[in-house]
């Protein structure tokens, strides 16, 4: 196990994470491989990303040392793109490389300055980040493109985090184009999106129509996408609780748990525009009809969803004779009950079992989907 999985869980979307939790770390990574990028590398990224940025980048960070981390995090998206020899094993995530570059170059950090503590600082800023993505529909109405990472089971909308000075509509765009290769800049309205809260973070999906699924689909970065395909959008869950549904899939409800919270909208979005209504119009009536459902509340599908996004589970713990008791009694478990989290960047979770590590022009089944597979690019 390389350091990355033992520092990422305590940053990765949780608040309130101090240096003392930080600290509590380090006997651990003492005891485990410590993955070390080359000095030839560190040195590129050095040179690359920090050294060379233009002056008022470096005043603004001299002002407020927390920027340097937007700038360390481009160094680790680009040496997660080029600089991996074995994406299979993987590389060092965004904690490891701040350190080995701030071990290696110590000029960067000023006197005075707790790196550690800045570090924090600026992932909780970055976890409430807000992310802009697209619901992808194809020209029949029935379909809408989801991507899954390299790194995890889950899949999820096209889409990714916003950038500094950036906007959601600009992110979506870039986003779309670096995990599936379209160009949907000119097809995108910036008043037609759903807006839902996962996790305390924003995260807005653009609805863009009418996408033949003869699209050439290939991701414009390395590393990062494994497998892009259609879903039925009646074949999709409308909550965590949907197992019929996850049975079809032959899935867990934290696969879907990031697209769950659009779908019920988005079918009646759908039903609107089957029946002939314009785009706002049927947005505008779908957001109605969705909050005066009784069947699913919006807010208790937040609520679910949200639990389902902060559950941490020990999947090596044993039961206790009490819960192989009621393990016994209780046939109809709970969905949500012994699930893990994967994410679709190298910085996340690395344990994949061998029957999800892609191959080159693989083909696997997601339930009666056909998930094509995408050749792991090597720089």
């Amino acid at each position: 196990m390389m350091v990355s999985q033992l520092i990422q869980l305590p940053f990765e979307g949780v608040d309130g994470w101090s240096l003392n939790h930080v600290l509590r770390y380090r006997p651990m990574i003492a005891q485990k491989p410590f993955h070390i990028v080359p000095d030839n590398i560190l040195l590129h990224l050095y040179t690359r990303f920090i050294l060379n940025i233009p002056d008022e980048l470096k005043e603004d960070c001299a002002k407020n040392f927390v920027r340097i981390f937007f700038e360390v995090e481009r160094a680790h998206w680009f040496y997660i793109d080029y600089c991996i020899e074995d994406p299979s094993v993987g590389g060092v995530d965004m904690f490891g490389l701040t350190q080995q570059l701030f071990e290696k170059f110590p000029s960067i950090v000023p006197k005075g300055i707790n790196w550690q503590e800045k570090f924090v600082e600026w992932k909780k800023y970055r976890g409430s980040t807000a992310t802009g993505s697209m619901i992808i529909i194809d020209e029949h109405h029935k379909m809408i493109l989801l991507v899954q990472g390299f790194y995890g089971n889950r899949w999820s909308l096209p889409g990714g985090k916003i950038n500094q000075d950036e906007s959601l509509v600009d992110c979506a765009s870039r986003e779309v184009m670096e995990e599936t290769g379209l160009d949907l800049a000119n097809r995108i309205l910036p008043s037609l999106y759903i807006d839902r809260y996962i996790g305390g973070t924003l995260r807005r999906a653009f609805i863009v129509e009418g996408l033949p699924r003869t699209s050439r689909l290939k991701p414009g970065t390395k590393n990062e996408i494994e497998a892009i395909t259609w879903f039925g959008i009646a074949d999709l869950p409308t909550h965590i609780q949907d197992i019929a549904t996850m049975e079809k899939l032959n899935s867990r409800p934290n696969n879907f748990y990031l697209v769950i919270p659009f779908i019920r909208q988005l079918r009646l979005y759908i039903e609107q525009r089957l029946s002939g209504k314009p785009p706002g119009l049927a947005l505008s009536e779908s957001e109605r009809l969705c909050c005066n459902s009784m069947s699913y509340p919006v807010h208790l599908q937040h609520n679910a969803v949200n639990s389902l996004s902060n559950m941490k589970v020990n999947a090596t713990s044993t039961p206790s004779k009490k819960q192989k008791k009621n393990k016994k009694s209780n046939t109809s478990r709970s969905p949500n009950q012994s699930l893990s989290e994967d994410g679709k960047t190298g910085e996340k979770s690395r344990n994949r079992t061998s029957s999800n590590v892609a191959n080159n022009a693989e083909s696997k089944k997601c339930g009666e989907h056909s998930v094509t597979r995408l050749p792991r690019l090597h720089p």
